[in-house]
């Protein structure tokens, strides 16, 4: 698997250009010694998109934005590659009542690695459904609710299934 990379020029807010290098988890800037771009990890930071603040001796809100293998650099809101509007998909306050839904069916229905599995899949799938801009808040509210009802109703029959197995090998 190839680490991410990527090379991006800007001119920040005195006119001067600057080069922000990313390479094998090191991020170098204007040419200088490349640094672990875990330093500079932000707060902002979520399940789904990891942000890093980019120091600059500008002012400028320099940051970088990692979802999956795209990594984007966004000077104060502006994706430096496109010229477009660009902000990290932040988390909904609503995602933390399906943490914890899916912690409690953890404990409740079907603990263990394969329960973890099961409810980390969909902690991770209702994540991702969460921060998609392409659905409005309460469709990607429901989304996330039928996704929880789903993983539920098949987490059940898993444990029914292996429970019966179990059960006719050793009863």
């Amino acid at each position: 698997m190839a680490a991410i990379a990527g090379n991006w020029n800007y001119t920040d807010s005195m006119g001067m250009s600057h080069t922000v290098t990313l390479e094998k988890n090191k991020v170098s800037i204007d040419g200088s010694d490349p640094v672990k771009i875990s330093k500079y990890r932000s707060k902002e930071s979520n399940m789904i998109v990891s942000v890093y603040q980019i120091p600059n001796d500008q002012g400028d809100d320099l940051k970088l934005c990692i979802k999956g293998k795209e990594p984007v650099l966004a000077r104060n809101g502006i994706n430096v590659a496109t010229g477009e509007k660009y902000a990290p998909e932040k988390m909904p306050g609503w995602i933390w009542v399906f943490y914890i839904l899916f912690i409690a069916e953890f404990f409740l229905v079907m603990g263990g690695a394969l329960g973890g599995v099961f409810n980390g899949s969909g902690a991770f799938v209702c994540s991702a459904v969460a921060v998609n801009k392409k659905m409005n808040g309460v469709a990607r509210f429901f989304v996330c609710l039928g996704v929880f009802i789903a993983f539920s109703v098949l987490e059940v029959i898993l444990a029914i299934a292996i429970n019966g197995a179990l059960n006719g090998m050793f009863g």
